[in-house]
């Protein structure tokens, strides 16, 4: 990414209103349709396997409130010279974990859509970032993690990491999404999802393992 940004490194920019032209007017619709994916089995390889359809597909707002299992991708933007990473603070209109920091842009799967596919648009709609191309998006895992429990959603979590400068990242958050947004070291962001610091959204233990065994690789 050779943007530009006056974004210095550990502080906190506040959302924009207007300055991202693939901002959502809201922070969700209610109205999306998801494919319904059948249970993980307990042997699920998250390198290797796929979710399963149960050829079903039902509205967001149904699929969270039976608990159903669907799909979701997860972008996080990585600066490997300096360590650092992206977190943004989910706006305080979320349906599931308002005002919490959270993955650099993510969003649920629709049906048509595919994960690289979702994972390009909601960089766009979430940060402004518009110019990666599909193969700066490196494919780490898929995480089936069941966080219902935790007042969020039962996903299939597609996770891709994009290598960024951030120094050069120039960001145009949504605001009905993105309250805000920092960059972080990687050890701190590890420190707080292995504590389930509060003001986190919590990760299911394989993906903590999976995302820092990438991380703490660079």
């Amino acid at each position: 990414l050779d943007l530009l940004t006056d974004l210095t490194t550990m502080s906190t920019a506040t959302a924009s209103k207007t300055s991202n032209p693939h901002a959502l007017a809201e922070a969700q619709d209610d109205e999306e349709v998801f494919e319904v994916m059948e249970a993980p089995p307990q042997a699920f390889e998250m390198v290797k396997d796929q979710p399963r359809s149960t050829g079903l597909h039902k509205r967001r707002k149904e699929v969270h409130v039976d608990g159903d299992w669907h799909c979701s991708a997860h972008v996080w933007l990585v600066d490997p010279v300096r360590h650092l990473i992206l977190v943004q603070k989910r706006s305080e209109r979320k349906d599931t974990f308002p005002g919490m920091w959270d993955i650099s842009a993510a969003g649920h799967i629709e049906v048509g859509s595919k994960p690289l596919e979702t994972a390009r648009r909601e960089l766009a709609e979430e940060l402004g970032i518009d110019e990666v191309a599909s193969d700066e998006f490196i494919f780490g895992f898929i995480c089936p993690a069941e966080q219902a429990r935790w007042g969020g959603c039962n996903a299939y979590e597609h996770v891709y990491f994009v290598h960024a400068d951030s120094l050069k990242c120039a960001i145009k958050a949504g605001e009905a999404e993105v309250s805000s947004y920092k960059w972080i070291k990687i050890s701190a962001l590890e420190q707080k999802l292995r504590e389930r610091d509060g003001e986190y959204v919590p990760r299911v233990d394989s993906y903590i393992e999976a995302f820092f065994g990438y991380l703490n690789a660079l």
